[in-house]
């Protein structure tokens, strides 16, 4: 049995690699390429195909290759769990490194700053809102609720929603 729950894991997490990849548009030769050829394309097409182990280490720079948690290979729970409500999922690891030009949106970085030292959301690295906070963000910002999202969005402020599945606002 725990064979099989073994290989049931390392399937998923193949299967999650590899729509993680295709979802961000790039070939195996391009992941190479970004990596700067830490991941040959080979050696990742056998991770996606589930004919070669990988560790966890390895998993973890992944992760950070494609900029995505940990969490992100393991399940559908926080998944699930976020898009109840129909909220807004951050990168924080991407937004830290945006310059920002715009002062609605630096307001917005300001906001997740204050809301990010008062609870932790997967180690600082993505922070979910409800729907009722992400709407303090619109007044704000005074953007109706497609227009921060379309700006939110364009800024690269949020978690990738093909990544994640939801739909938000």
């Amino acid at each position: 049995m725990k064979n099989s729950e073994n290989r049931a894991i390392e399937a998923h997490c193949a299967a999650k690699l590899r729509a993680l990849r295709r979802s961000k548009g790039l070939t195996l030769h391009e992941c190479e390429n970004l990596s700067h050829g830490e991941f040959k394309a080979v050696v990742l097409g056998s991770y996606e195909r589930g004919t070669r182990a990988i560790s966890l280490a390895r998993l973890d720079r992944l992760a950070e290759l494609f900029e995505v948690p940990l969490q992100y290979f393991f399940g559908e729970k926080v998944q699930q769990a976020s898009s109840s409500d129909d909220g807004l999922i951050f990168d924080l690891r991407r937004i830290r490194r945006i310059t920002l030009d715009s002062e609605k949106l630096s307001s917005v970085k300001r906001y997740l700053n204050t809301i990010a030292r008062k609870r932790s959301d997967w180690n600082g690295e993505v922070m979910s809102l409800r729907h009722s906070d992400s709407a303090v963000l619109g007044l704000i910002c005074e953007l109706e609720a497609e227009e921060l999202y379309r700006e939110l969005r364009m800024a690269g402020f949020l978690f990738a929603s093909e990544v994640s599945g939801q739909r938000s606002l």
